[in-house]
C-alpha cells in the first residue's frame, strides 16, 4: 500500500517537473462547451461557458470539476453574455453514469488541418489553415455547429420535395489571413466536403502552463496525488450503484485508458493513477481485492 502510494507521488512529481501542468481554463473558452443529452435535459446548452458551482469558480475541465458540478445545487454559466443559473438534481451523477457519454467537451473553431485530394473542398480552393466561419449564411462559431448544420441538410435531403433545389450546393464563409470570402461548392452524397479539422486544442484555445523546478515539483506532486486519491475515494460511493457497476471492467478496461498512440506523458500519468487505485484497493478489507 505504502509503496504504491509513494510511487504514485513520485511519478506525479516527475511528470510536473518534465512537462509542467497545462490546462485550458473553461472561463476563457469563448466558444463554450458542447454538452451531452443528460446535461441538456438539466438546462445546459451548447455554447454555455462554465463559471461557478455553488459560487465556487470552475477552473479546468477534469474529474474534480465534474464532481463540483454534480455535487452542487446551482451551476452558473455565461450564455449570450448573460449569467444563467442551472439547478442540478440530486441524481445527476447517476444519470451521467447511465449515459456512459462524456458530460461535456470543448467547442473549438473549425480550422482546416488537411484537405482530401479530389474533394469538393479542394476544388473550391479551401486550404490548410483556413477557418470555416459560416454555412449558408448561418454562423458556425465551432466545428460542431458546422457538423450539425450539415446533418440537418442531409436529413432534409431525404424528404421528397416538389422543387428541384439541390441541398448539396452550399455556401461557406472562409477566413484566411484575416480576410473573409464566400465559396460555393457541392458536398458529396454523404454531405461531406473533404476536410479534416485541426483537433489539437492547445493550438485553438487559450492554454495555461505552470512549470515546476525539480524541488518545486515534489510538493506539487504530493498535492496532485492527494487530490487524485481524494477524488477516487469520493467516486467509490457510485461504484455500488446499478449504473456504477456497469462501468467496472477488467484488463481490457485498464488497457483502453492508455492512448492508442504512444504518449509518454499520458503513459506515466495513467501509471500513477493506477498506483493510486492499487494503494486504495489494498486497504479495503476485501480478500478478492488483495494484490
Amino acid at each position: 500500500v505504502l509503496f504504491n502510494f509513494i510511487l504514485a507521488l513520485f511519478i506525479y512529481s516527475m511528470i510536473l517537473y518534465a512537462w509542467g501542468d497545462s490546462y485550458i481554463p473553461v472561463q476563457k473558452v469563448e466558444t463554450g462547451m458542447q454538452f451531452n443529452e443528460t446535461a441538456k435535459e438539466v438546462g445546459f446548452r451548447d455554447g454555455d461557458i462554465l463559471l461557478t458551482a455553488d459560487d465556487k469558480d470552475l477552473v479546468r475541465y477534469d474529474g474534480s470539476m465534474l464532481r463540483q458540478i454534480v455535487d452542487a445545487r446551482i451551476v452558473t454559466v455565461l450564455r449570450e453574455d448573460k449569467k444563467v443559473q442551472i439547478y442540478i438534481p440530486d441524481d445527476m451523477m447517476k444519470s451521467l453514469m447511465a449515459d456512459s457519454v462524456r458530460f461535456a467537451s470543448y467547442r473549438f473553431p473549425f480550422v482546416v488541418e488537411s484537405v482530401i485530394p479530389n474533394s469538393p473542398a479542394l476544388a473550391a480552393g479551401i486550404q490548410q489553415g483556413d477557418t470555416i466561419k459560416a454555412l449558408n449564411g448561418k454562423l458556425t462559431a465551432a466545428y460542431y455547429d458546422f457538423i450539425n448544420e450539415m446533418a440537418v441538410l442531409r436529413e432534409q435531403a431525404t424528404v421528397p420535395k416538389d422543387d428541384n433545389i439541390d441541398l448539396r450546393q452550399i455556401k461557406i464563409a472562409r477566413s484566411r489571413a484575416g480576410v473573409v470570402d464566400t465559396l460555393t461548392l457541392s458536398a458529396d452524397s454523404l454531405f461531406k466536403i473533404g476536410v479534416a479539422p485541426l483537433s489539437d486544442l492547445t493550438k485553438l484555445l487559450p492554454t495555461v502552463t505552470v512549470n515546476y523546478g525539480f524541488f518545486e515539483s515534489f510538493p506539487a506532486g504530493i498535492m496532485l496525488g492527494a487530490n487524485t486519491l481524494k477524488g477516487y475515494v469520493s467516486d467509490m460511493k457510485h461504484v455500488f450503484s446499478k449504473e456504477g457497476a456497469k462501468q467496472l471492467g477488467g484488463f481490457a478496461t485498464i488497457g483502453s485508458i492508455f492512448p492508442a498512440e504512444w504518449d509518454w506523458h499520458q503513459f506515466w500519468y495513467m501509471t500513477a493513477f493506477l498506483s493510486i487505485i492499487l494503494a486504495f484497493m489494498n486497504i479495503l478489507p476485501i480478500p478478492a481485492l488483495d494484490g
